[in-house]
């Protein structure tokens, strides 16, 4: 459902209905939806509306819209009309700004407002002497477009006469204002103490008043004197509790926080900067005694700036600023460079990137310019200066270097002036600066420093990301791009050094010292590379970060006696297993990948595996292991290399001190004997085995691991776990033996309570397999369905008989023995069958019926118990005739019986998917003639002649035989894509004869007769003879027979 506001009944009805309606409408939604789904957009007042309507009240989209029209009407927003724009009047101390803007909101809810009502509203309120009302009255707008770009110049004008006057005031360039005229008194009475300047503050004056009224040093003012009908009501000052001004705009308050700045308080509202020079007037003030200066560090310069480049016109220019300091006058500014959070759009939040430009230089628009504030000359980089294509000839030698930070000199190509071209027109500034050509690597194609951030006037902002500077027509700014910052910052950081081998030895004294070991962040994927040699294995753990594998800790370790002899495949699983022994707390802490180009998985998870493999398999099993192909060979080499320098522990035949090798008889010599007391023997002493869960895990022996797993598994704590289960439980209880997971799993699969309580497998356990015919009606298949409601005669059944190929369908009421409506429907009509299929019910299985079919040489043969879906055609069948019933009826249950004709005449004639034709053609070659084609005459009724049509009926019999192969054919394929996909969800599932099998206990007895408590499987049987594909004869453990065949779908095998 589209979203929509909910309506309470207090908004405009025609709103909420023209939203509701057009979200439906995008979404093709019907009407009978959309009156469903419109009290879900209703709350409070308009859902009880809505709950008392009368039932049955509304029968489409347009009533109930109607009634909730004209219910809510009264709630309808009264519309204004255009004469309501010519009662707003600019206020007497009103800026154009606000008047615009509240303009703008009164004429948004007009209706089919004509845009000269517009101008001339526009011009009639605007304040008389402006020079928007002069340009509106000398040439009216001609459009809309018109009026904004007028309204959007005068604004510009007006925010930048604000501006400079702000900035004139501060600057105490011009006289100080007026006081207000509701306090004048006041204002003559404190100009004696009127301050020259004021503190630059760090917030606004009306935060600092939030701050300190709680506070007892705040002077209060005298109420605000003159008529208040003068001064603006939309203006009002907290610090007067009065309108006139702003609170940001009350001079009294400004003189009132300087004076508490005097006394020492409001400290923390002061700007950094300024934090210092105000310190020096309080003392020249209160003539307190300073402290001893703290020592000062310069910062380390260099390049073509103001001073020049040789050494005597830098200490000229030193001595200048000595002698001009605090004497030279500042130029007057007539532009205003501020910057508010507007600037901050599109900075993600918070950072500590650099400011990094575009700049267009000689005609090429160069990225990656850094402006530095703390570089004392503008630089470029060889590698941009030499992509310009400049000749040489522009460039002037330079003797002096240009010095970092850390006073290393750089090395300089020399000096070249080129212009600048600094933000987008119109307000562009057009310089040429000096810049130095290093020849140096970086990240950053040039650097603007102070002489050209000076020369452009141009302040930068690093926490905005922007720099701006003054223009005739405005101020400019350039935007820093934060992504290129960050690319450069990276860039800047990343190392040089490359891995550079020259031989054998240099590679392995790099391997020798690797880098430092990497720590892993909780949570993340390790990866795993594993080496094998013929006397050690290894591995390395590494983790990725940024592109890089870091490694996290090696391992190895030298085989011994027989693990030497272990084919290469072992040795890998050893690795593994090694691995995780010593690492264990990174494979429990974290995801583990080996990569690896031996099919490692395989051989771990192979279903038979054997020997040694089989308890590394389930100690590896506990971890959290992936495995893939190696991608490449650099954490590869490490594991390799360490390989290489883990050494086997050779025993000497030379023991130390002996000159000439020993003979074999004489090595004993050199052995030593331990003697101990004897008190240390393996009789009557518990075994224990160090664990990597537990400090220690007692051994049992096979009687004590038996009792072990009886009493875990189905003692009073028991609860019939998995394999898996209760081996980790019995592990965790602090027992061991070598074959517990395996012992384990073949305890849980012998358990009786386990395999008579287990699920039952809802997949098929064998291939489908079909049905076949040699000829028509050969095979035939039977059921009865019912009971139904009693009809005439007391008829509550019917008989369905179909042919085993679909070729053709009889239908018979049953109310008489099956014998007579079987011989009846089927015998008469279509011959003596060869093979009837039935269920088990006593209809057919009768010593009568038997009887008859054994007379007339028929073969009877019965479905399994509880598996109908070897009778499946008639099934299918017996379904889609009852559902044609239950639509055709209504009320009358009782008039089936006249119904089942009309049934069973629309199934003879609809087209079968399995052959492509419908089971009357197939029986006599022709199309039925069916109702429709009476009521609307069909070409082959208009064109009827009666002579021709038997001659056409009696060749479609001659062709009859052709046509049912044709169906044959496409029976055949169809039932051939069916058991296709029939076999994909097999999950096989065969027994033998002598096996014990357990049977379904819903196949012998519902449900609901034996309990919900009841087991899921009965028995056990034995399999006494295969009865077919997937169908078994059973019989008791004592040996009586049970009768009937059981399909493997109802049986699962039964471990003794």
């Amino acid at each position: 459902m589209p979203p929509c506001e909910s309506y309470d009944g207090t908004g405009d009805p025609m709103e909420h209905l023209a939203r509701f309606t057009s979200g439906m409408n995008l979404h093709l939604v019907l009407d009978q939806i959309m009156c469903r789904a419109f009290p879900v957009t209703l709350k409070g007042a308009a859902h009880v509306w809505f709950q008392h309507l009368t039932p049955r009240s509304i029968s489409c989209w347009a009533q109930l819209a109607e009634s909730f029209r004209s219910n809510f009407l009264t709630s309808r927003v009264q519309r204004k009309n255009s004469s309501a724009l010519f009662r707003i009047v600019q206020g007497p101390k009103e800026s154009l700004k606000s008047y615009y803007a509240r303009f703008n909101s009164e004429k948004l809810p007009i209706d089919h407002l004509d845009p000269g009502v517009t101008f001339a509203a526009m011009a009639r309120g605007v304040r008389p002497s402006t020079p928007l009302r002069f340009s509106l009255n000398k040439r009216p707008p001609e459009n809309m477009s018109d009026l904004l770009d007028r309204v959007e110049k005068y604004l510009r004008a007006e925010e930048d006469s604000t501006t400079s006057q702000h900035e004139e005031a501060h600057n105490g360039h011009k006289r100080q204002d007026r006081p207000e005229r509701g306090n004048s008194n006041e204002a003559k009475r404190s100009r004696a103490t009127l301050p020259k300047s004021f503190t630059p503050l760090n917030t606004s004056q009306g935060h600092i008043l939030n701050q300190v009224k709680s506070q007892n040093i705040l002077k209060w003012p005298k109420p605000m004197r003159g008529p208040a009908d003068k001064r603006d009501s939309q203006l009002y000052c907290h610090f007067h509790k009065d309108h006139g001004h702003t609170t940001d705009e009350c001079k009294v308050l400004q003189r009132e926080i300087e004076n508490l700045i005097t006394k020492g308080h409001l400290k923390q509202f002061i700007k950094a900067n300024d934090r210092q020079q105000n310190g020096r007037r309080n003392q020249r003030r209160t003539g307190e005694t300073q402290p001893k200066d703290p020592p000062v560090i310069n910062t380390i310069s260099g390049g073509p700036s103001a001073g020049g480049l040789s050494s005597s016109s830098r200490k000229a220019y030193a001595r200048h600023v000595n002698l001009t300091q605090g004497s030279t006058k500042r130029p007057r500014t007539s532009t205003s460079l501020e910057f508010n959070d507007a600037d901050l759009d599109g900075i993600s939040l918070p950072h500590d990137d650099a400011l990094v430009i575009t700049l267009r230089v000689d005609a090429f628009n160069i990225k990656r310019f850094l402006v530095d504030t703390g570089s004392s000359a503008d630089i470029i980089f060889e590698d941009a200066f030499n992509q310009m294509g400049i000749s040489d000839d522009r460039v002037k030698p330079i003797s002096s270097p240009l010095y970092g930070f850390t006073g290393a000199s750089a090395p300089v190509r020399g000096i070249a002036s080129l212009t600048i071209v600094v933000g987008e027109p119109p307000r562009q500034a057009v310089h040429t600066l000096d810049f130095l050509i290093a020849k140096i690597k970086s990240s950053y194609n040039g650097i603007l420093g102070r002489t050209g951030l000076n020369k452009l006037q141009a302040v930068a902002s690093t926490y905005h990301l922007v720099m701006k500077f003054p223009t005739p027509v405005g101020v400019g700014l350039v935007k820093g791009d934060q992504t290129l910052a960050r690319r450069c910052y990276v860039a800047s950081c990343r190392t040089e050094e490359t891995l550079s081998i020259d031989d054998q030895r240099d590679g392995k004294e790099y391997l020798a010292s690797p880098p430092l070991l990497s720590k892993p962040v909780m949570g993340e994927d390790l990866f795993l590379y594993l080496a094998v040699a013929e006397s050690a294995v290894s591995a390395v753990l590494v983790r990725e970060q940024d592109g890089q594998q870091l490694p996290v800790y090696y391992v190895s370790k030298v085989l011994q006696g027989a693990e030497q002899r272990y084919p290469n495949a072992e040795k890998l699983a050893f690795a593994l297993l090694n691995a995780a022994r010593k690492l264990r707390p990174y494979f429990q802490s974290h995801t583990i990948t080996v990569l690896t180009d031996k099919p490692l998985r395989r051989i771990l998870h192979k279903p038979d595996l054997s020997g040694r493999l089989i308890p590394w398999s389930v100690e590896l099993g506990e971890f959290d292991i992936h495995y893939r192909p190696r991608p490449s060979i650099k954490g590869q080499a490490l594991a390799d290399f360490i390989v290489e320098c883990t050494l086997p522990i050779e025993v000497e035949e030379t023991p130390l001190g002996v000159e000439r090798p020993l003979l074999p008889d004489q090595l004993g010599l050199f052995t030593w004997t331990l003697y101990v007391d004897g008190s240390s023997n393996t009789s009557g002493n518990v075994l224990y085995k160090r664990s990597f869960t537990l400090p220690y895990l007692r051994c049992l022996t096979t009687t004590e691991s038996d009792y072990a797993l009886r009493e875990v598994h189905e003692g009073i704590c028991g609860q019939h776990l998995g394999g898996r289960a209760l081996a980790h439980k019995v592990l965790r209880q602090g027992y061991y033996w070598p074959t517990m997971h395996r012992d384990a799993l073949d305890y849980t699969k012998k358990c009786d309570a386990c395999q008579r309580f287990s699920s039952i497998p809802r997949q098929s356990p064998s291939p489908l397999s079909s049905l076949t015919s040699p000829i028509p009606f050969a095979m035939w298949g039977m059921d009865i369905m019912g009971p139904f409601p009693p009809a005439t005669a007391q008829r509550r059944f019917w008989t369905t008989s179909l042919s085993g190929s679909k070729l053709k369908l009889w239908l018979q009421s049953l109310k008489r023995n099956v014998k007579i409506s079987f011989w009846r429907a089927v015998v008469c009509r279509f011959g003596i069958p060869r093979v009837l299929v039935t269920d088990n019910g006593k209809q057919f299985d009768n010593p009568t019926f038997r009887t008859f079919c054994a007379n007339l040489s028929i073969e009877q043969r019965f479905t399994s118990v509880a598996h109908p879906q070897t009778n499946g055609q008639t099934e299918v069948t017996n379904r889609t005739l009852l559902q044609g019933i239950k639509k055709k009826l209504n009320g009358a249950k009782g008039l089936w019986v006249d119904e089942l004709p009309k049934i069973l005449w629309a199934y003879n004639t609809t087209t079968r998917t399995s052959t492509g034709e419908t089971p009357f053609s197939l029986s006599f070659g022709t199309d039925a003639l069916i109702p429709v084609e009476i009521g609307l005459p069909s070409l082959r009724v208009v064109t009827d002649d009666p002579a021709q049509n038997e001659e056409d009926l009696r060749a479609n019999l001659d062709l009859l035989d052709e046509r049912r192969e044709q169906a044959a054919v496409r029976l055949a394929a169809y039932k051939h894509r069916v058991s296709k996909f029939y076999d994909q969800r097999v999950q096989h599932r065969a027994f033998r004869v002598g096996d014990l099998v357990l049977r379904r206990i819903e196949a012998s007895a519902p449900r609901e007769a034996v309990g919900k408590l009841a087991p899921n499987w009965e028995g056990p049987y034995r399999v006494v003879k295969l009865a077919g594909p997937g169908a078994y004869h059973l019989e008791h453990i004592d040996g009586k027979a049970i009768p009937r065949t059981w399909n493997a779908a109802n049986l699962r095998r039964y471990y003794a």
